[in-house]
């Protein structure tokens, strides 16, 4: 599907983008150990259109990978982000701040403009907040965000100044039975709550600051059976952002990491439809 070189340096694993001989921290934070299926991953399409797949928080780039392999065979250049501390331990997100996901998330858009003419970003979750924020200052061609949190169900995140009194540094999340096959479903089992912090500062920022100053085409979409993200969340983003084209997509059955379920075939037919008009 392209070209993809990874490289080993002091053991850290690091990406080089095949155009480009300087070899880039943009998918791999330093890291010793790496979950299997959870790496990020580059492919040069026959196209001059560039898509950047950006996963959930816990998550992986492996819940944006079946998606992204379709884009490739359409002939997109796709690339899909490990954000830092995401992919190993849960402990390796100490530390990381949300600020150092929306620099990843922008040097990823600045990379696919290197060989590509229109930059489309597709974020899932956390990601597709880190997409708005990025639709807002950066020059993107499209956005996608896919269960976009503004309003959360779990009253837990109500409670992190409790949270930080206790002896416990991750809140457990609730298994889950995907449909996808488990290639695609590498994810931490637990919230670590440092992260959940950032999570809140990045909300916070996007809802109150970035929203607003959105003008890309934009597809929203949405499970009304969700039971992480509140449907009113994609409400809210619609009538926000000030783009002047802008779609909002209600699935009725979907859980939330939309990509992992039944029907998300329908999910990527409808990316594509949006990608091609």
């Amino acid at each position: 599907m392209g070209r993809m070189a990874q490289a080993t340096f002091c053991m850290a694993k690091v990406w080089c983008h095949p155009y480009d001989n300087k070899c880039r921290m943009i998918f791999e934070r330093v890291t010793f150990m790496l979950m299997p299926g959870a790496e990020g991953y580059f492919w040069q399409g026959t196209r001059k259109e560039g898509v950047l797949l950006i996963h959930g928080f816990t998550g992986s780039p492996s819940e944006l990978r079946e998606l992204g392999e379709i884009l490739a065979r359409e002939g997109y250049t796709v690339m899909g982000l490990r954000l830092a501390g995401h992919g190993t331990t849960p402990e390796d997100l100490e530390g990381v701040t949300y600020t150092d996901w929306q620099d990843q998330v922008v040097d990823g858009v600045n990379l696919l403009r290197e060989t590509c003419d229109r930059v489309t970003l597709i974020g899932l979750s956390m990601g597709g907040l880190l997409a708005l924020y990025a639709g807002a200052v950066c020059a993107v061609d499209r956005l996608v965000v896919l269960a976009t949190p503004i309003y959360l169900f779990d009253w837990r995140v109500h409670f992190l100044w409790l949270a930080d009194k206790l002896p416990y540094k991750a809140i457990p999340k609730r298994r889950r039975h995907v449909d996808a096959p488990a290639r695609y479903d590498v994810a931490y089992r637990c919230m670590p709550i440092a992260g959940v912090h950032e999570l809140k500062k990045l909300l916070s920022d996007v809802k109150h600051l970035w929203l607003p100053q959105v003008e890309a085409p934009i597809l929203i979409i949405q499970s009304l059976a969700d039971r992480t993200v509140r449907p009113e969340s994609a409400q809210y983003i619609f009538d926000t952002v000030v783009s002047e084209e802008k779609k909002l997509l209600w699935l009725p059955q979907s859980r939330h990491v939309l990509t992992l379920y039944e029907g998300r075939e329908l999910l990527y037919q409808e990316i594509q439809k949006f990608l091609e008009e």
